[in-house]
């Protein structure tokens, strides 16, 4: 009987080794060559995978396909709060050089040209949340909700003129208003999502 049941749980833990055994591709970032890994599998059934990239993996070429970096970049976030963000293409090092708000193309990069960068403005426990709060009182001016699905909440103006208004909600979001992103003044988009602030601002 031990004998029959290991028969039969052969192939069913040789089929989740196989499914464990990550498809390997290439990605340019900011100038340099990275290895990354993904499930071909799941692959199929990423919406933001677009037919273009899935006719050229299937010919051949092998570099990755957009959601794989745009994950690589925002491993804090699931697919669906990552909607609002776009891969940005460096022409000059044909690499991604980051990632800004907007929306794709087929190959997942930005539609729009921009010179903005996002990054993560800090780690603040219940930044996103208090911010988030703030969208649903309107007790931020300009301060609302992307209609994408995403779940996320964005503000744009002058990094002084944001600081100062999530410092007036005191907490989480003062910690998010002291970020030395938002003090320098320039002009500056603040998006809350998935429990992480990003700022997108112009590229130094």
């Amino acid at each position: 009987m031990r004998m029959y049941l290991a028969a039969m749980a052969l192939p069913f833990l040789t089929s989740l080794a196989a499914a464990a055994e990550p498809t390997m591709c290439h990605a340019r970032i900011n100038g340099k060559d990275v290895v990354l890994g993904y499930d071909r599998d799941e692959a199929g059934m990423v919406a933001d995978y677009s037919r273009r990239e899935r006719l050229a993996a299937r010919i051949g070429q092998h570099d990755c396909p957009s959601y794989v970096v745009l994950r690589s970049l925002t491993p804090e976030l699931d697919d669906d709060q990552r909607q609002p963000f776009c891969l940005r293409h460096d022409e000059e090092t044909d690499s991604v050089a980051g990632y800004d708000l907007g929306e794709r193309d087929a190959w997942g990069r930005c539609k729009t040209a921009s010179a903005t960068l996002c990054s993560r403005v800090n780690q603040a426990s219940g930044g996103a949340a208090a911010i988030g709060s703030a969208a649903a009182r309107k007790s931020v001016q300009g301060l609302r909700a992307l209609p994408d699905g995403s779940g996320a909440v964005i503000v744009s103006g002058t990094g002084s003129a944001i600081s100062g208004a999530l410092a007036s909600l005191g907490g989480a979001a003062a910690a998010v208003a002291a970020s030395p992103v938002l003090l320098t003044g320039a002009a500056v988009s603040v998006v809350a999502v998935g429990g992480t602030v990003y700022a997108c601002r112009a590229a130094e």
